[in-house]
C-alpha cells in the first residue's frame, strides 16, 4: 500500500466509488436547478474519520459533499470527506477550500447553463465570480461577516 496517496484511506473501496460516480453521471442529466451540499451518512462503528454533526438525525456518520438535482435529490457527483487529505480533486487546487468543493463537484456542468444553489458556507464574492464567468447562476444566502463581502451590503442590515 502506497500511504503517500492522497486517497488511502478509502484505498479499498476507490474502485466502487469511482464506478458510483460514473454511474451516477453517465445515466441521467440533472434539469438546470443543482445544489451543494453535506450529507452524513450514519455509522457507528470506529472509523478515523468519523464525524459529529448535532443538527443531522444521524449524528455520527461520515460526511459526504454532493452535488445533487434540486426537484429530486439525485445525487450527480459526490465527495467523500476523510480529514485533512481528503482528496477533492486536482483541478482546483488553489481555492478556498469550500470554493474547492464546489467546483470540484460541478466542474462536469459549468459552462452549461445551470443554476447552482448554495448554502451560507459555501458562499463568498469570489466563488460567484468563478461560477458567473463559467456561465453557471448561483443563488446563495450570505454570512455578512464572511471575508470579501463589500462594506455597503453589511451596513445595509
Amino acid at each position: 500500500m502506497d500511504n503517500n496517496r492522497p486517497d488511502r484511506k478509502l484505498h479499498k473501496i476507490n474502485p466502487v466509488l469511482h464506478h458510483l460516480k460514473n454511474k451516477f453521471m453517465t445515466i441521467y442529466t440533472p434539469e438546470k436547478n443543482i445544489s451543494v451540499d453535506e450529507s452524513l451518512v450514519g455509522w457507528k462503528g470506529r472509523l478515523q474519520w468519523k464525524q459529529y454533526i448535532p443538527s443531522k438525525r444521524k449524528r455520527f456518520g461520515i460526511k459526504i459533499f454532493v452535488l445533487c438535482e434540486s426537484s429530486t435529490g439525485y445525487v450527480y457527483n459526490f465527495i467523500v470527506y476523510t480529514g485533512n487529505d481528503t482528496n477533492y480533486g486536482g483541478t482546483y487546487n488553489e481555492e478556498p477550500l469550500a470554493s474547492r468543493v464546489v467546483l470540484e463537484l460541478s466542474d462536469p456542468l459549468l459552462g452549461k447553463g445551470y443554476c447552482l444553489f448554495l448554502d451560507n458556507y459555501y458562499t463568498s464574492p469570489n466563488l460567484v465570480e468563478k461560477l458567473v464567468r463559467k456561465r453557471t447562476d448561483c443563488v446563495e444566502t450570505l454570512r455578512l461577516n464572511r471575508q470579501g463581502i463589500p462594506e455597503e451590503i453589511r451596513k445595509k442590515n
